[in-house]
């Protein structure tokens, strides 16, 4: 040894030591506080409040028996075309149906692109989308028709 370890050496290491360990937290702090922005809904009181009518519409697509089979391709050009194959509860296609949908990135809701989904043959709708990244995406699929409460969605994952 080269020294004696009094009181003030401890005392100095140990300072060092937790000043080291606060700083490191509060550099933890300042990365989760500025990249992180907490809910993902807008308005999550306003969610709860209507989760009523979400179940009711639930159960009316269920007695419907309506469902949709949903896929994702990349095209050559770079762009993905989100598919969506909707049939009633005969099994034939659904078609002249208002759909609407979103293709949402799952942790960053300013990655979403809306889907402007058109019928390119009978209950067969297609959406192509620029600037998407490689990954796990979802496709949220709504219909806007009053008599046919439709929603469908499906996690994905792009190449």
């Amino acid at each position: 040894m080269t020294g004696e370890l009094t009181g003030r050496g401890v005392l100095a290491w140990l300072s060092a030591f937790f000043l080291a360990i606060m700083a490191v937290n509060a550099y933890f702090v300042y990365a989760a506080v500025s990249t992180f922005r907490g809910e993902d809904e807008q308005k999550p009181y306003l969610q709860g409040v209507e989760y009523g009518q979400t179940l009711a519409r639930r159960a009316e697509q269920k007695r419907l028996g309506w469902t949709a089979t949903i896929g994702a391709e990349r095209l050559p050009s770079g762009d993905v075309r989100v598919n969506i194959a909707l049939r009633d509860s005969k099994g034939a296609p659904a078609h002249d149906m208002a759909l609407s949908g979103e293709l949402r990135h799952p942790t960053d809701e300013t990655r979403d692109h809306p889907l402007r989904l058109i019928e390119l043959r009978t209950g067969q709708y297609v959406a192509e989308v620029a600037g998407v990244g490689p990954g796990a995406w979802d496709v949220v699929v709504t219909s806007s028709a009053k008599d046919t409460p439709f929603e469908a969605s499906r996690r994905l994952w792009v190449r």
